[in-house]
């Protein structure tokens, strides 16, 4: 059996490294890798440089007097400026670049985000306190700290917040629920710190008296670790429980291990001001402050160090661990020196297209049993986690190509979850979502993955959440028992909400099985379909929660398994591939009573005229609306061009499977896709009444290259691409 593993080592692939042009004397930079983007504070330039990770475009966004730090919120997609010159913080969308602005404490230094709670702090050099800003209204207000408080760093887990104060030696340390206080004493001059949310630990930089005082956050009891000269920044891995601190006295790094305090040096040259960690590569990344500007890569493993040239002064750095993109900012030559890997290309699948095999609905693994390679625990966030499916209980051979999966996320209580991405192990993580969970509520999205080294797919979860795997089939060579996909016109099987009858009323009563004979709607499903392609959508009956729908072949078992959940009472749709069952028909089990709707793109079959077989490709965005168009209600123009991206699409794809995201502007009904060239049908993709950004897998036929898109309100729209059938 193979165990599951905590991050993946990336492929071997050629590095690059570009300079771009930003504004004057930039001294900080934070990543937003939900959205790709990267803001850089110029402090002399009383402006943020937001580079778009894509293609390197900037864009200037003004602030206030004298910007020197900044704090993204991933979830919300806002950004935060500290500006020391004028004591206040400018607020960024990151939609629309607008700006709002907030006042503070005197002299502001240093500002964290608490992505779970939706707050924002800010440490007052000059007025010894802290401003917490609510991200939800901007309003704000203070808590007294120590003196000077110059560095502070957020634990969103336990909802603490360490706050050093440079000058009376000391660490406050904020409860967030209550935003009372307790004093910490640690070493001279502490003036950075980070945390390992995953271990409960606070470090903190003492830079007179060369040492890290590392605080237990349950305890609060205080343990000193000798470090090297002049220590100035400090990093921690949580993935690898490995802390760095750059000794800006020595030209080195010191690397910390968490779990029993010992310590590595490690060689770094010139005077390291900076660094940051990447835990999906395992890699630790040095700005080492030389006017002859080096960045440094320190091998976590190994400790080995590969030097890159960047530009004059480099005083920061941040890691898109998604991209696997570090981002060194050059105050000397006002510019950010960009550090990226080409990943080679995936291994081509096996000689023969691909087809599907239905399975029994299984499920593979839920981090919310006990510990095991697909079990326990859960993904912490910004992290990931690998599972080989082959080994696992479902009786998956280990000749799979892809897998047809349902993804569910239960985030813990009161947490949040700004994204999630799954994608086939060994390869670069894609820069694509699977689903999100803002608001913390379990949720679940199909997806077609490809299968990774040894069967296993990765999943990466940007906040700490449990993870549950269904699968209902794998594609795999062509043999006697595989099926190829036959795309149709989408088509409305059953609504509950119509008249009573096989395929309409009355509405599911709950913990009932019903069976619908799907063959006998209007949709021209033939005979010989032995898999279905559908989309389900459950409209809640009298304001009642649903805990989960679960959908599977009509004459087995009720599977362990679920198709949907709907546990804030909104409209929800879920896609799914269901086996047929006896005569065709499906069965649905819904815990409580629900109306559902089942609509369909194409159905699986013996191979034959017009079959298709799927192609898996490396998950590509093909249209983001926040990037180009802006927000649309109606019909989308121009349609979303596939065949026109950069995702190199061919033009003998007949249909598409896309993972569609919507960020309305306020509630949405539904949305639409269908092929360019054929009629609007009465059909629905996804819908997001309660107005909150929602994800659904489609697939979706092709006749031109294009898909067209209806709104019925206004929101943006995010498409991406993992797979395609052709021939």
């Amino acid at each position: 059996m193979v165990a599951a593993i905590v991050a993946a080592t990336l492929p071997v692939a050629a590095q690059t490294v570009s300079t771009i042009p930003v504004g004057a004397d930039p001294i900080a930079v934070a990543v937003n890798s939900a959205t790709d983007n990267i803001y850089v504070v110029n402090e002399l330039g009383n402006s943020v440089s937001v580079l778009a990770g894509a293609t390197n475009g900037v864009t200037t966004v003004p602030t206030g007097a004298g910007p020197d730090a900044v704090a993204v919120n991933a979830a919300s997609n806002m950004i935060y400026i500290a500006n020391g010159d004028d004591n206040t913080v400018t607020v960024i969308d990151g939609v629309s670049n607008s700006t709002s602005t907030v006042n503070v404490g005197r002299y502001p230094v240093a500002i964290a985000v608490n992505a779970v709670t939706n707050k924002i702090y800010v440490a007052n050099y000059a007025s010894g306190t802290v401003t917490v800003i609510d991200g939800a209204t901007n309003n704000s207000s203070n808590i007294t700290a120590g003196y000077y408080p110059c560095a502070l760093a957020v634990n969103s887990t336990a909802n603490t917040v360490y706050v050093a104060n440079c000058g009376n030696d000391t660490v406050t340390i904020i409860d967030g629920t209550t935003n009372t206080t307790t004093t910490a004493g640690v070493g001279h001059d502490p003036h950075a710190v980070a945390v390992n949310a995953a271990t409960n630990k606070a470090y903190v930089v003492d830079s007179i008296s060369n040492d890290v005082a590392v605080i237990d956050g349950a305890t609060q009891s205080v343990t000193i670790v000798a470090v090297g000269a002049a220590p100035d920044a400090v990093a921690a891995d949580a993935v690898h429980n490995q802390i760095y601190v750059t000794d800006a006295g020595q030209g080195a790094t010191t690397v910390i291990d968490g779990a029993t305090l010992t310590t590595s040096t490690v060689i770094v040259g010139g005077s390291p001001a900076a660094v940051d960690v990447n835990p999906t590569t395992n890699q630790a990344y040095v700005a080492n402050g030389a006017y002859e500007g080096a960045a440094i890569i320190i091998d976590g493993a190994t400790h080995a160090t590969t030097p890159l040239t960047v530009g004059h002064f480099p005083m920061a750095v941040a890691v898109n661990s998604v991209t696997n993109t570090i981002y060194v900012v050059n105050s000397g030559s006002n510019s950010v020196s960009v550090i990226s890997w080409t990943a080679p290309p995936p291994p081509p699948p096996p000689a023969g297209t691909p087809q599907f095999v239905p399975a029994t609905p299984c499920r593979v693994v839920d981090t919310r049993l006990a510990k095991g390679p697909f079990g326990g625990p859960a993904i912490a966030g910004g992290a990931s986690r690998s599972f080989a499916i082959p080994a696992g209980a479902c009786n998956i051979p280990g000749t799979v190509i892809a897998y047809s999966l349902n993804v569910t996320v239960v985030p813990p209580s009161g947490g949040t979850l700004g994204y999630l991405t799954i994608w086939p192990t060994d390869q670069q993580q894609p820069v694509v979502s699977t689903l999100n969970s803002l608001d913390g509520r379990v949720k679940a999205n199909a997806a077609l993955i490809p299968a990774g080294t040894n069967g296993a797919v990765s999943v990466f979860a940007s906040n700490t959440t449990d993870v549950v795997l269904d699968i209902d089939g794998y594609f795999q060579t062509p043999s006697s028992q595989t099926l190829q996909f036959y795309p149709l016109s989408p088509c409305r099987v059953l609504d509950t909400r119509n008249a009573s009858g096989d395929l309409g009323g009355p509405a599911l009563v709950g913990q009932q099985e019903r069976d619908f004979p799907v063959l006998s709607s209007a949709c021209q499903i033939p005979s010989n379909a032995q898999a279905y392609s559908m989309n389900f959508t459950v409209v809640p009956v009298g304001g009642t929660p649903l805990g989960y729908l679960t959908v599977w072949p009509v004459g087995q078992s009720q599977p362990l398994v679920s198709t949907l959940n709907n546990p804030t009472a909104t409209i929800v749709a879920n896609a799914a591939i269901v086996p047929a069952g006896a005569g065709g028909a499906i069965a649905v089990y819904a815990d409580q009573n629900t109306q559902l709707i089942a609509d369909i793109s194409g159905y699986f079959a013996a191979p034959g005229s017009g079959g298709l077989g799927l192609y898996p490709v490396t998950p590509c965005r093909v249209l983001d609306t926040r990037q180009a168009s802006g927000g649309f209600s109606g019909e989308l123009e121009p349609p979303v061009d596939v065949s026109g991206s950069s995702c190199a699409i061919p033009s003998s794809v007949q249909a598409y499977v896309f993972n569609v995201t919507v960020v309305p502007a306020g509630a949405l009904g539904y949305l639409t896709l269908w092929p360019d060239g054929d009629d609007q049908p009465l059909a629905s993709t996804l819908n997001a009444v309660d107005g909150a950004v929602t994800s659904n897998m489609a697939i979706v036929g092709n006749q031109n290259g294009k898909t067209n898109a209806y709104a019925s309100g206004t929101t943006q729209l995010v498409v991406d691409i993992s797979s395609y059938f052709a021939p």
